[in-house]
């Protein structure tokens, strides 16, 4: 199924289009991922850890390109990539229907409702999709911003785990949360 891209204005009026990744993508997707995972505290991941090279960029984006209850979108403003969003379907037969998704903003492009404008797309995309009717992520509990954009979006949280993260010497709770895309 093909994506549309589509333009958006930020909270600061910074022109923004959210499209299909595509694997020329793949060095300033890299680049982009490994600057919102230095020094985050939101995502379980340090930035070293992060181990894709360019090559494996590339074949990651040309794997989502493939699946039919998968994508991978990025937000671009003149150029630049700001932000990145993937919702995974599941490659289980009985689970085909679930998605996970994961989303990462340039710290510089926070708070300017570039997420909003991903998670919208995501959406739109899955509720066009005929596999996709469930689509969950995970967040820490310390979250507040992300899950106050993911309960706008209209996910519902569905569960917790205690000190499920090791964060700053601190151990914090984890959330699951879903969206049903067939009872909207």
């Amino acid at each position: 199924m093909n994506f549309i891209p589509k333009t958006y204005q930020t909270k600061s009026n910074h022109p923004l289009i959210i499209r299909e990744a595509i694997p020329e993508d793949a060095d300033q997707l890299l680049k982009l991922k490994l600057e919102y995972l230095k020094d985050t505290e939101t995502i379980p991941l340090f930035d070293y850890e992060y181990s894709n090279n360019i090559t494996e960029e590339y074949q990651l984006i040309k794997k989502y390109q493939k699946e039919s209850n998968s994508i991978l979108l990025v937000a671009e403003n003149e150029g630049n990539l700001v932000g990145n969003i993937d919702l995974t379907g599941s490659r289980r037969k009985k689970l085909q229907h679930t998605g996970m998704i994961g989303m990462g903003i340039h710290t510089q492009w926070q708070n300017q409702g570039v997420g909003t404008h991903l998670i919208q797309n995501v959406l739109d995309w899955a509720g066009n999709n005929d596999f996709i009717s469930l689509i969950w992520l995970e967040v820490y509990a310390t979250n507040q911003a992300g899950i106050a954009l993911y309960q706008k979006m209209g996910f519902k949280e569905v569960g917790r785990i205690d000190a499920f993260f090791h964060e700053n010497e601190k151990f914090i709770d984890k959330i699951t949360m879903i969206k049903h895309l067939t009872q909207d």
